[in-house]
């Protein structure tokens, strides 16, 4: 018996904003560079230093926010490791959220009445009765539009 939900998931993916990316990789470039530059006089630990500081503002400057519009819920993953799923029947309403961006943070975020799954950008709030996701979206109107087609009150 088919419950009338679309069959197939459609995703979307959305990356740090250039502007935040050229911050971030600026600011990881200055501390991963101070550090190595250090490794030439004082041995190895600087350099070693300087590595995984590289390595973390590369994880960070490709960081993604990842929206799975599926036939029975909406699933959110950002950075890989923090991720939720939301059934529909949980939703009491969709709509576009604020723009975010370095105030608000990157990552899985706590902010006042929300949690986020945040990039920076535009984004899209998902209210789950008393709770609401906050989830970055390059195309909300498009999402909200996949989400309506779910029967998810959408605004």
């Amino acid at each position: 018996m088919s419950s009338g939900r679309e069959a197939e998931t459609t995703t979307f993916r959305t990356g740090l904003p250039a502007q935040y990316r050229l911050i971030v990789g600026l600011l990881g470039l200055t501390a991963a560079g101070g550090s190595i530059l250090a490794a030439l006089e004082a041995g190895p630990l600087p350099l070693v230093l300087g590595v995984l500081i590289a390595v973390v503002f590369v994880a960070v400057v490709m960081m993604t926010a990842r929206i799975q519009v599926g036939p029975e819920s909406v699933q959110i993953q950002v950075a890989v490791v923090f991720a939720t799923e939301i059934p529909y029947r949980d939703i009491t309403r969709a709509s576009a959220g604020p723009v975010t961006g370095l105030t608000e943070g990157m990552g899985l975020r706590s902010l006042p009445g929300a949690k986020g799954y945040l990039v920076g950008g535009p984004s899209v709030r998902i209210e789950c009765g008393p709770s609401v996701v906050l989830v970055s979206c390059r195309e909300p109107a498009r999402l909200l539009s996949c989400l309506a087609r779910q029967n998810v009150p959408t605004a």
